[in-house]
């Protein structure tokens, strides 16, 4: 698993907006590189998400919390102007000190891996079928991948059994 801090900005609307902005961002700088809307679809609470990842993550994770949301805000302000940093609430989750997953997505595989190895990650041992989403073979290490994965593996077993 990668190291990640998944922070949320909750805002009183969605004003990003106002000026054209779907609150989709990819950067390759500051704390904050990957970020989207994360508001329900009426738009109230406005909610940003961001993710501090890798080396970005292993370096704010030793600042104090006011430290790190000052990064992330200034990132956001970046992004978005002067409203985005003043969020209602500022919430955050260091994924890499959950002492149960010990990261967030799915660890980051170089070119070739997947496409070289990934069949035998999911081949059946005998009767032990696998549904991880490390074995999906799309929306690998998300929710959607581990659901498709367990589809999957149901559909094997059943296979095997008919």
């Amino acid at each position: 698993m990668r190291w990640a801090i998944k922070v949320h900005c909750l805002y009183g609307r969605r004003f990003w907006t106002d000026e054209g902005l779907s609150g989709q961002v990819v950067s390759d700088a500051g704390a904050v590189r990957v970020c989207a809307d994360n508001s329900p679809p009426s738009g109230t609470p406005g909610v940003l998400v961001g993710f501090i990842e890798e080396a970005e993550a292993s370096r704010v994770a030793k600042f104090p919390p006011r430290e790190r949301r000052a990064e992330v805000l200034a990132a956001f302000v970046r992004y978005f102007g002067p409203m985005a940093g003043e969020p209602l609430e500022y919430l955050e989750k260091n994924w890499g000190d959950d002492a149960f997953c010990r990261g967030v997505d799915g660890g980051y595989w170089p070119a070739g891996v997947w496409t070289g190895y990934g069949a035998s990650l999911r081949a059946p041992i005998g009767r032990l079928h696998w549904a991880g989403t490390e074995t999906a073979s799309i929306w690998n290490g998300k929710m959607e991948g581990a659901l498709l994965a367990g589809r999957r593996a149901a559909e094997e077993v059943l296979s095997a059994i008919s």
